[in-house]
């Protein structure tokens, strides 16, 4: 199972490019591969372990998948067949992630004997740095994909880092998750090889979350960093505050990203201007007219994914291009599509992951579990500005990683 286990994040290597345009969103290899794993892992535990391990997690997200089940066979009683069959996809999706991560718990338990868990972490930072490195190579050889973008009804992105998974955004969401856990190894870890090597790492990773040149993505890390250090190191606040300037003094396209974000800000909270950059009004305009469908449906949303289909009838999003799945706010899709007491739960269910974690970094004083918390920090806030929480190759090492967190009891 630990050799299927590795399969399944592997997967995250190639990314978009091992993906089938069927239905707008498209068929991808986790969705295949992913509830085979699950099923394989259920039948081994019912069969031959004759029994379960335990997850704090599994109750919460049992709970939320539960409710999304009800919203979607209440929301898709006038929906075709096919398109009924698509979003019910998403629930088995969803189950899936949960599966992976308590087969994770059980896998590499903080209990398992002969370095399971430090074979876990020198595995899974080899693929996050695989699918950073690919990233370089796109970023300084293939700098336009648009033309294969705008055919696979992806957002056509330019001289922006974004590799395999042909999204910047996404890219930064999932270096902003990471940075900290490299963070949280360098600190817990004694050996000087080892600080060299994660030291090298996290260099390479904000280089690469520079090179994204994702707003979204700039603030969610930024977050996610202040929040382990404040809690583990206050003084290297200042010193990244000067890398930082550093970094957007020497490069004009971040410079002219960073300017346009705070002219909207600016037009938004102050509302003392309207220098808001295209981009942005046209995120904002999501937000508005999805805002305007959860209030058609405030209790139970329109059900769960759904969006593509529901917001098509609306005039909100084009169901064939792949980002019309959900608002640009993984809050929003959530709070449109299962309503106000779906998103409850799933706030529920992200808090679960989040405090298990923090009370063990108290116990324990070990940085791992900390740095666990401010990735998730950082893609809490990722999420509201992108649909980027339930994003697969996001997910996916979201849900390892807190199952291998997770005690036993």
């Amino acid at each position: 199972m630990k050799a299927f286990f590795w399969f399944c994040l592997v997967l995250l290597i190639p990314g978009l490019l091992l993906r089938l345009p069927i239905g707008g969103a498209g068929i991808l290899a986790t969705d295949i591969i992913l509830p085979i794993f699950s099923i394989t892992w259920i039948f081994q535990k019912i069969v031959v372990d004759r029994g379960f391990p335990k997850a704090s997690f599994i109750k919460s997200g049992g709970m939320f998948l539960l409710f999304a089940t009800i919203t979607l066979l209440w929301g898709s009683s006038d929906l075709p067949i096919k398109e009924i069959f698509l979003s019910s996809a998403y629930l088995l999706r969803f189950a899936s992630f949960l599966v992976f991560g308590w087969a994770a718990s059980d896998l590499f338990s903080l209990f398992s004997k002969n370095g399971a868990q430090e074979r876990f972490w020198k595995n899974f930072f080899i693929i996050a740095s695989t699918v950073v490195f690919l990233g370089f190579i796109q970023f300084f050889l293939i700098p336009d994909i648009s033309t294969w973008s705008t055919e696979g009804g992806l957002d056509p992105h330019t001289g922006r880092l974004l590799g395999t998974w042909l999204d910047p955004n996404f890219m930064a969401g999932f270096i902003g998750f990471v940075l900290p856990l490299l963070v949280g190894h360098w600190y817990a870890n004694p050996q000087r090889k080892n600080k060299i090597i994660l030291g090298i790492l996290i260099l390479l990773f904000l280089t690469a979350l520079f090179l994204t040149f994702s707003r979204s993505g700039y603030v969610a890390a930024v977050v996610g960093l202040l929040v382990f250090f404040l809690w583990r190191d206050p003084k290297i606040i200042l010193v990244g505050a000067i890398i930082s300037l550093l970094g957007i003094a020497s490069s004009e396209r971040a410079q002219t990203r960073l300017e346009q974000l705070a002219g909207t800000v600016s037009a938004i909270v102050l509302q003392d201007t309207d220098e808001i950059d295209p981009t942005a009004s046209l995120r904002m305009q999501s937000w508005e007219r999805s805002f305007d469908l959860w209030k058609k449906y405030p209790l139970m949303g329109i059900g769960y994914n759904t969006y593509r289909y529901r917001a098509s009838e609306e005039g909100i999003v084009d169901e064939n291009y792949f980002s019309s799945g959900g608002s640009d706010s993984t809050h929003l899709t959530i709070l449109v599509t299962t309503g106000i007491f779906g998103f409850l739960l799933f706030l529920y269910f992200y808090s679960v992951l989040f405090w298990k974690s923090f009370k063990q970094y108290r116990y324990q004083k070990n940085e791992i579990f900390l740095g666990f918390c401010a990735g998730l920090t950082a893609l809490f806030i990722h999420g509201i500005f992108v649909n980027s929480l339930l994003f697969p190759f996001i997910f996916l090492p979201v849900m390892a990683v807190a199952g291998i967190l997770d005690h036993k009891a």
